[in-house]
């Protein structure tokens, strides 16, 4: 069984919400060596490293070479997000298995790093160029977002009192679970907040929170 050693990194607390936290990497790689044979002996975390500086990566090539290990990454930008240091890591003696993308050799590791790194580029070009346009139009950035949700607010909260009659009747009818009210509102074809979807106890159950 070849033994491998996992390296995980943690840059932020939104990237536990985001498939990046640590438990999720985690449950990837322990899931792909079960799968694959794997025998992992070893793990490194890395929290809060920058794109300069990743301390704990270097530490797990270095262990990978002690024991000659293969090390493992749940994803390729787990390895960082420099094309030119992911390039020297693929030229260095361990062997790299991403899981995500677990064909890729050598080669086509870096490709897919130079390709990751272009389109980062691109989007960050684009969403300069579409914020500076905004701001030559007059638009005070992040107003009119906070505006909109206000307005949206509003009109769901007022449409939940629209419904309450109707709510009320079936209450008195016995139908008082959220499942049993979704049932009946789509039976009867009441449309929902946006229009243009069915029912379903989730959407009850936040129009009866509004009514509290």
């Amino acid at each position: 069984m070849k033994q491998v050693i996992a390296y995980y990194r943690v840059s932020t607390h939104r990237q536990g919400r985001s498939g990046l936290g640590l438990e999720a990497q985690q449950l990837t790689v322990a899931s792909y060596c079960r799968l694959n044979g794997y025998d992992l002996i070893d793990e490194v975390v890395e929290v809060k490293s920058t794109r300069k500086q990743q301390n704990g990566l270097f530490d797990a090539l270095e262990r990978c070479r002690q024991n000659k290990a293969t090390l493992m990454v749940a994803r390729l930008d787990r390895l960082g997000r420099d094309v030119e240091k992911i390039a020297r890591l693929v030229k260095s003696d361990v062997e790299i298995v991403v899981t995500d993308n677990p064909h890729a050799n050598r080669f086509t590791i870096h490709i897919l790093a130079a390709v990751a790194e272009e389109q980062r580029q691109r989007i960050s070009e684009t969403t300069k160029d579409a914020l500076e346009a905004a701001r030559k139009r007059g638009i005070v950035l992040g107003k009119y977002g906070k505006t909109l949700a206000k307005r949206n607010k509003k009109a769901a909260e007022e449409f939940a009192h629209q419904l309450s009659p109707l709510l009320k009747k079936l209450e008195n009818r016995g139908i008082t679970t959220v499942r049993a009210i979704a049932q009946e509102l789509n039976k009867q074809g009441v449309s929902t907040f946006r229009g243009d979807s069915q029912w379903h106890p989730s959407t009850v159950y936040a129009i009866l929170n509004r009514l509290k």
